[in-house]
């Protein structure tokens, strides 16, 4: 390569960031004609994109190093295709790879994250019946599926555990499993080496895809264009697709309304912070899966440690059975509050009656007419309200929620919550109604 490309690498790596040099500027080959610095790029596509993106400040960085503006030119010239970097992809005609040999970052199933390891709850159980539920007719019922929840909660344990059961009923099924993030790499590399045809192949040929955190698409324009597409192939072939994000889908900022309004047309479930009596289950499935039988002592003692994700109390598990194993302490609620000295505070869980008391007062209503099966407009929005805020600060599944508004069926309860969150994201003054209504019920729950 030019002396003076080499020396202007360093600068731009600096101004570009580590992202953007890595993806553009690194595969770029620099060679000298008579017209000057030719930039020797592999597709029209990347071409296009450096020359509008970055050509201004390449010029700017080596004439900073020269002392003089060089004529720089970017042109096509074609190179060897290699293929895309490889995702968890089963093949028709090959069976699937051994689990433990497969890492969840990369796009691949973790060996433990099963059905069976699954601690379920009140905070998960919808999610969970509907996982069960889609594996018996994927592509059929809840399609898409969507799992949202914050970090830590079992989005990704749940879903591993159904791209197992798949696996295991039909192991030639065509499965990709990957973040979101390496669909956007994958596309990127397809794109530099002009192979989006084989892109395209690859995914729309598929009987089910997984992608994680889709909430990293957000404002990436060209891979919403992409996957958006790759949706409607899929979805349209009855093919299943499972999505996970931190929030749902109306929340996710940036989002085509495209997406927003495909991804809402299937099955929207959530999973909240573990309840007291989880965290022990949860705890002591942990302990088990490593050959320790933990008593509910010790798990509680655990609980009252660790954070409210199942990721921070796993941690705090670990550096409870790692201190008693190398640094030979007994397994008791003494070495727990050694090695975990700071309780961490966690609010008292809050009920579906005290949402009911909340809301009943603020629009001047019994609990009785939220129970009731009265269905003018007043009551109906308080009615909605009530069970969405018993949905997203009470842990308590729908079922639940739609005993205690007069014995309901469960999927009334889901339509109420659809309907506020669509109004809270449309809706500013609705947004500003709710968000009161929390503070005052977590308020009354502190007294």
């Amino acid at each position: 390569m030019q002396t003076e490309w080499v020396q202007a690498l360093p600068r731009l790596r600096q101004q570009l960031g580590e992202r953007n040099f890595q993806t553009w500027i690194e595969p770029i080959r620099c060679t000298r004609d008579d017209h000057g610095l030719r930039l020797e790029v592999a597709s029209r596509f990347f071409q296009e994109w450096v020359s509008r993106h970055f050509l201004s400040c390449i010029r700017q960085t080596l004439a900073e190093g020269a002392g003089a503006s060089p004529t720089v030119r970017i042109v096509v010239v074609a190179r060897p295709h290699t293929a895309p970097a490889p995702i968890d992809m089963v093949p028709p005609a090959a069976p699937p790879r051994p689990l433990a040999q497969r890492s969840p970052r990369m796009g691949h199933l973790v060996a433990s994250y099963t059905f069976e390891t699954f601690v379920v709850g009140d905070a998960n159980e919808v999610a969970y019946r509907a996982a069960r539920s889609l594996v018996e007719a994927p592509g059929t019922r809840f399609n898409p599926f969507f799992l949202w929840g914050g970090v830590g909660l079992g989005k990704t344990h749940l879903v591993n555990a159904l791209a197992h059961e798949l696996l295991q009923r039909s192991p030639r099924r065509r499965m990709a499993c990957l973040s979101a993030e390496s669909f956007m790499n994958t596309l990127i590399t397809s794109l530099r080496q002009d192979q989006m045809n084989a892109f395209r192949e690859r995914f729309r040929a598929l009987d089910v895809l997984i992608l994680d955190d889709i909430q990293f698409l957000a404002g990436k324009e060209r891979t919403q264009e992409e996957f958006f597409h790759t949706f409607n192939v899929l979805y349209a072939s009855g093919r299943q697709i499972v999505l996970t994000s931190d929030k749902p889908p109306h929340a996710i900022a940036e989002l085509e309304q495209r997406l927003r309004s495909r991804f809402e047309g299937g099955l929207i479930a959530d999973v909240h912070p573990p309840t007291a009596a989880m965290r022990i289950s949860i705890l002591k499935k942990k302990a088990e899966l490593q050959g320790i039988n933990l008593p509910d002592e010790l798990a509680q003692a655990i609980a009252q440690r660790s954070g409210r994700s199942v990721r921070e109390m796993e941690g705090a598990l670990n550096r409870v059975l790692a201190a008693s194993t190398m640094r030979d302490l007994p397994l008791t609620c003494a070495t727990v509050e050694q090695v975990l000295p700071n309780p961490v505070s966690v609010s008292p869980p809050v009920s579906v009656e005290a949402v009911q008391e909340a809301v009943s007062q603020y629009f001047r209503l019994s609990i009785a007419d939220l129970k009731s099966q009265r269905r003018d407009r007043p009551v109906t929005q308080a009615r909605q309200i009530a069970m969405y805020l018993s949905r997203t600060i009470a842990d308590v599944s729908f079922p639940s929620i739609a005993e205690k508004f007069g014995g309901r069926d469960h999927s009334t309860v889901i339509h109420a919550v659809r309907a506020v969150e669509q109004r809270r994201s449309q809706d500013p003054d609705t947004g500003n109604l709710l968000s009161r209504l929390e503070d005052e019920i977590r308020a009354r729950q502190r007294v």
